[in-house]
């Protein structure tokens, strides 16, 4: 009799247990505890005296619970004709509010004060962003090459509106996600490419205006042997490619007003990546002392809290833009694989996601997005670390303090669930269709 009753009970456990985690994806939830383990330890040892770790803390407490709530409503509630104007119009409504009445802090004017909560509104208009374009896919998917400029009216005003904050990093993050997710609801590459090509001109420009050149005649002669379009007469074609070259001239032409626009500190970070030693005490500063303290830290590290180059203050912006080389200084190479590692995981998971998902495009490129903004990160924030990109102030998920981001990060992990969740069965018909 007891015998059968705990049986029984036993039995109830394991099938509550079963419903509670049925759904969940353990290797993206696995990776993320990782970066985030990390990233907190970081924080607690290498930047105690200032208190980022009992704030980090607390945002990831509330990011949390928000990554629960959200993996359990299901994605498609947000895309809902009713919900995409809201919040798509209310983010905008945030940003312009920034322009206006933000606060400013390293000479930029990025966080909102609202009552007793502080944000930072270009973080949320990732997600936005996101929300929208996947919206858009679903119901006009790009069938031809113009089909991708109606979409990129989508990321015009929120880009445009955090740029002037400024924020450049977060403006291209939005480009980046943009062509993924073009891509993935039907795009070719050589509109990938054709997009891509004036922004190409642009910095080969300002490298070397021959380059530049020679560049525009390589994308003319590319387009003229694979861009082509049984519907487009050849006379057409033609005509396109020609216009091609001219927006890809134009930008080379417009770089000097454009970069005009560009604050001085911004100007001199697109820069000083290509020869830090050029300035080492001004605009080279930041990369030089982050090479120095990766490969100081060697295999092992020097263990947390001790190392020379983040201990003495001499990387900048230790705990937010610079993390990554505290951590190659203080948990040396083996944990910054591990690192490389996560990341790949969740990317390659949300991959897995949007294929899955591909009976439900909006899900699919929704995943897609996330992939993409994720991606993004962290190739840009560990590539200026080292010295390989330009030094643009975008954060690495999960590892950098702030508030918002972390809790925009714990969201859109909860949103990949929840597509992994509630993944429909896929509908060849409907994705050829496309």
């Amino acid at each position: 009799m007891n015998t059968t009753f705990r049986r029984n009970n036993f039995d109830d456990i394991v099938n509550v247990i079963s419903q509670l985690t049925a759904g969940i994806d353990f290797w993206l939830l696995g990776a993320t505890g990782f970066l985030l383990y990390t990233g907190l330890n970081v924080l607690r040892c290498s930047a105690q005296t200032y208190g980022y770790f009992e704030k980090q803390f607390e945002f990831f407490l509330a990011g949390l619970v928000i990554l629960i709530a959200v993996s359990r409503i299901p994605y498609r509630f947000w895309l809902k004709p009713w919900v995409i104007p809201i919040i798509y119009i209310g983010n905008l409504l945030l940003l312009a509010a920034v322009v206006v009445i933000g606060h400013e802090g390293h000479g930029a004017q990025r966080w909102l004060a609202l009552g007793p909560v502080t944000l930072q509104p270009s973080e949320l208009a990732k997600i936005v962003v996101i929300f929208t374009l996947a919206a858009w896919f679903k119901r006009f998917p790009v069938r031809g090459f113009f089909d991708i400029f109606k979409a990129l009216a989508i990321i015009v005003p929120p880009a445009f509106l955090v740029f002037k904050q400024p924020d450049l990093g977060t403006s291209l993050t939005f480009g980046a996600v943009f062509i993924g997710m073009a891509f993935w609801a039907g795009a070719t590459i050589t509109d990938v490419f054709v997009l891509a090509s004036p922004v190409a001109s642009l910095i080969l420009s300002a490298v070397d205006m021959q380059w530049a050149l020679y560049f525009i005649a390589a994308v003319g002669l590319l387009l003229l042997v694979t861009w082509r379009i049984k519907s487009w007469h050849f006379l057409v074609r033609l005509l396109l490619i020609v216009a091609i070259m001219g927006a890809n001239y134009a930008a080379t032409v417009a770089r000097p007003h454009l970069w005009g626009h560009l604050k001085d500190y911004q100007q001199k970070r697109l820069t000083s990546f290509v020869n830090p030693w050029s300035d080492p005490r001004g605009s080279g500063y930041h990369i030089l002392q982050s090479l120095i303290a990766i490969g100081s830290g060697g295999v092992q590290g020097t263990g947390l809290g001790k190392g020379n180059q983040s201990q003495g203050a001499f990387i900048p912006e230790r705990h937010t833009d610079f993390i990554f080389a505290v951590i190659g200084e203080e948990l040396g190479f083996k944990v910054t694989v591990l690192v490389v590692i996560a990341y790949t995981i969740i990317c390659v998971r949300a991959l897995i996601i949007a294929f899955n998902c591909r009976g439900d495009p909006a899900g699919s490129t929704m995943a897609i997005g996330l992939m993409c903004m994720f991606i993004f990160h962290a190739f840009i924030n560990m590539g200026m670390t080292m010295g390989m990109m330009p030094v643009t102030g975008v954060p690495l998920p999960f590892l950098s303090y702030g508030g918002t981001a972390l809790i925009v990060d714990l969201t859109c992990i909860g949103l990949l669930q929840s597509i992994h969740l509630y993944n429909p069965p896929p509908k060849k018909d409907v994705w050829a269709s496309l």
